[in-house]
């Protein structure tokens, strides 16, 4: 069920502004007489229909490491609802870029159930970054094409360079802030319309934009031909979130109730699951896509097309001997990257390492160490509602309070500091007459084995789903949401058996 603060964390960075490619130099004073700098915009963002939150673009030129450059600062809150709980989220990205347009520095922070604050360089097409959470410090490096940006500086190069033309189309790349890679993208200037605001018909441009990202996500944005962006909307997993220019006031007004949980859940036809289930044999049909791309095939998941976007799909709960499992530590250099330490699982720290050779009381068999760590999680962690972000394994284990996503890298992180390759899977679980997005636990033991410590379960059962997604968890891990956006409002479930 955890999945869905995925979306939550991603609604402000699809909705803030279009980038395009690199612009020629523009001198320092022509840029700030023409965009009248500084420049102050608020936003409203919308869900359903709904407002949940706001956004402020703050636009200005000033002196940094020696020269000057263009600085944009956006400040986003938000707040939604999942099983009646208030889910709350503050960020503030502020992106550096000089007189090119090429980025140089950002610092991007974020406030919500954790803290977390990002710091990137870039140099000689590096991203040299500092992911600061809970007060530890790691730091990383993602190589980008030449011709990134930041995605906040594309109304500019559309105003200097003459771009905005209706039929014109264009393909870049951005460096996103969010999933802290770069992304592919193309735009295509639709049309030119009228869009309304306080009393005005305000002349706009219709642009479409398509981001290699999440499955592939589409976002329309209206924009002046001073650059100024009005409205930008998504049928974000069917929910259609917008972000539309307002004045200060309106912005910072109170926001209405909206229950993510309860409207990305998928209420499946046919007959009930059983508790437990040792198989589950469900009718899948995709409205868009393709059903191998979207979930994952193995010997636990067995998949029978019937086309493109429809097939059968069976699930079986997986069984172990205890006795054909290797003792710990497992040492095996194709699973180094799931004995690692991340920003989320702290894997090296001597509070989980300690903690975990307590659980597991000397036990040197990898399967029965993996069990008692998944029933000690599933018992310590007492306060097990669900929260507005991801919180790290070490603040779990001395918080005891959080969801599935506190659960899972909670038990990663034990599994790992004493030898056991773990790592997150993700997907829908049935709970409750429907299915929902959730995280779970998967321990190598010779095999890969997937447990459900939120669950209390030390081996998942047949009704979890598995969707595609990545295996290594990143300092974001906000590419796990992929299977979110395929299959939210878009996957249909009939169950046979």
């Amino acid at each position: 069920m955890k999945q869905v603060k995925n979306v939550i964390l991603s609604v402000s960075f699809m909705l803030v502004f279009l980038p395009v490619c690199i612009a020629e130099e523009i001198e320092q004073m022509d840029m700030a007489k023409i965009l009248k700098l500084p420049q102050e915009h608020w936003y409203n963002s919308s869900m359903l229909g709904k407002k949940i939150g706001y956004d402020r673009i703050y636009i200005e030129m000033v002196d940094f490491q020696g020269e000057k450059m263009l600085r944009i600062t956006t400040d986003t809150k938000f707040q939604v609802q999942g099983l009646g709980k208030d889910l709350k989220t503050e960020t503030t990205k502020i992106g550096y870029s000089d007189l090119k347009l090429r980025p140089r520095y950002f610092i991007y922070t974020h406030k919500g159930t954790y803290e977390k604050k990002i710091e990137g360089e870039i140099k000689d097409g590096t991203v040299h970054i500092k992911t600061t959470l809970n007060g530890k410090a790691t730091e990383s490096e993602v190589e980008i094409p030449e011709n990134t940006i930041l995605n906040s500086v594309y109304s500019f190069y559309l105003l200097f360079q003459n771009r905005l033309k209706i039929g014109e189309k264009m393909n870049y790349t951005i460096f996103d802030l969010d999933l802290l890679k770069p992304v592919k993208t193309e735009v295509n200037v639709k049309a030119k319309e009228n869009i309304s605001y306080q009393s005005d018909e305000v002349p706009v441009y219709v642009i479409d934009e398509k981001r290699d990202m999440m499955g592939g996500l589409t976002l329309r944005n209206w924009i002046t031909s001073e650059g100024t962006v009005y409205k930008t909307s998504t049928d974000l997993m069917g929910l259609s979130v917008k972000v539309s220019k307002t004045d200060k006031r309106t912005a910072l007004g109170l926001v209405e109730d909206v229950d993510l949980v309860f409207n990305t859940r998928i209420v499946p036809t046919g007959k009930k699951p059983r508790p437990n289930a040792s198989r589950l044999e469900v009718n899948l049909q995709l409205s868009k896509g393709n059903l191998k791309d979207t979930i994952i095939i193995d010997s636990r998941q067995k998949l029978l097309q019937n086309s493109k976007r429809t097939g059968k799909l069976l699930i079986s709960k997986q069984k172990i001997n205890a006795e054909d499992c290797p003792k710990i530590p497992i040492q095996d250099p194709e699973l180094k990257d799931f004995l690692s330490t991340t920003v989320f699982v702290e894997t090296d720290h001597p509070d989980i390492r300690a903690k975990a050779v307590e659980i597991i009381e000397g036990e040197e068999n990898s399967w029965r160490a993996a069990k008692k760590l998944c029933k000690w999680v599933d018992k310590s962690i007492r306060d097990k509602h669900i929260s507005g972000g991801y919180n790290s394994a070490l603040s779990t284990l001395k918080s005891s309070v959080g969801d599935c996503t506190e659960h899972t890298v909670l038990l990663i992180a034990l599994a790992r500091s004493v030898g056991i390759p773990a790592r997150i899977c993700s997907g829908l679980v049935y709970v409750d007459k429907a299915f929902y997005f959730h995280f779970w636990p998967e321990v190598y033991i010779g095999t890969w084995i997937q447990m459900d410590p939120t669950l209390g379960q030390t081996i998942a059962d047949a009704n979890h789903l598995q969707l595609v997604g990545s295996t290594v968890e990143s300092d974001t891990m906000l590419e796990l949401a992929e299977g979110v956006f395929r299959t939210v409002n878009q996957l249909e479930i009939e169950i046979l058996d």
